[in-house]
This record gives C-alpha cells, structure tokens and sequence, in this order.
C-alpha cells in the first residue's frame, strides 16, 4: 500500500487578490515562501520516500522546501498541472462571475459537464491526473510519497481516493498550507 502525502502549493500574488490562476505559472509570493516553510516543518517528522510536483513554479518551491532537509530530488509531472481555466485565467473571480455569469454558475453547478472557455475540461483534467498518480504509485508501492500541486487537482485525487463523485470537488478544494495523508492500495 503507498501511502500519500498530497500538499497544497504556498500561497501567490494572484490568489491574494482573487485572481484564477488555472495553468498559469505564477511563483510563490513572499508569504507563499513562509507557507511552503511552514508546511516543510509539519512534515519534518514524516517518512517520505519521493516527492513529486507540478512544473508550476509555485508547486516546485514548495516540493523543493520540503525536499531541502530530506536529500530528496523533486521530480516534476506534467499531468499534476492544475486545470487550465482558459480565458478566465488572469481574470478576478468577481470578473468571470460578471462576464460568464451563466456558464460560470453551471461550471460550479455541475464542474463535469460545462468548461471555461478555451479551457480543459473536468473530465480531461481527472483523466490525466489520476493516470499519472497510478503511475506515481506503481513506482512506489509500499512507499510514502509526497504529491505537491495545486487545488483543482489536488481535490480531483482526494475525490478518487476517497470514492467521492467528482462533481464535489468544490468541497474538496485544499487551502494554503493544506497537506493531508491518504492512503492508496491498487
């Protein structure tokens, strides 16, 4: 059984001010530095065997944080990229809310059968994460393995490994300096 530690990226400039984020690569900010800091000391205690990340440089950061006292390389996964929220990203949530009114309030209604506009789907963005977490796992079977990433994706795993219904990921969403061990038996 592999047991895994899902953390949730330190904070950036971006999410303080509201704005989505999605697949856009935004570095942590001075705080999300401190967060990442403060998620490294909580796990300082914790067996980790591998750490995987995002290639966003905010999940790298924090990865690379609590990879620095363990000797550990951080290896990167393309497919742990957070939902691409198309033309929304870049854009303060009370935006979107105003300009896609509608198709904004059926994605938070049902996340599975609407998409942003020029973005991913739910479904595309599930099929993609939960295949690279099997691959993570079948590398690592009976080991503890750290998974640092951002919300979205990190709240499609905790679905999946919790055998909830994907349309609540809302409930899901992970906040900064969120971590949480899960355990996965293929």
């Amino acid at each position: 059984m592999t047991k895994l530690i899902l953390v949730r990226h330190g904070g950036t400039d971006w999410e303080r001010k509201k704005r989505i984020r999605g697949a856009v690569d935004i570095p942590l900010d001075n705080e999300g530095t401190i967060e990442a800091q403060k998620i490294s000391g909580e796990l300082a205690k914790t067996k980790i065997d591998a750490i995987y990340s995002s290639c966003a440089s905010c999940s790298f950061s924090t990865a690379s944080e609590i990879a620095k006292s363990r000797n550990l390389k951080v290896k990167k996964i393309r497919e742990l990229k957070e939902l691409d929220l198309g033309l929304w990203q870049g854009l303060c949530v009370t935006d979107v809310k105003k300009r896609y009114r509608k198709q904004y309030a059926a994605w938070r209604n049902s996340p599975t059968s609407v998409q942003p506009p020029k973005g991913e789907s739910a479904k595309d963005a599930f099929d993609r994460t939960i295949s690279a977490l099997h691959k993570i796992v079948d590398r690592h079977k009976d080991g503890n393995v750290c998974v640092v990433s951002g919300s979205m994706t990190l709240s499609i795993m905790k679905c999946y490994l919790k055998n909830v219904n994907i349309e609540t990921i809302w409930k899901s969403l992970p906040e900064q300096t969120w971590w949480e061990k899960l355990e996965f038996e293929r």
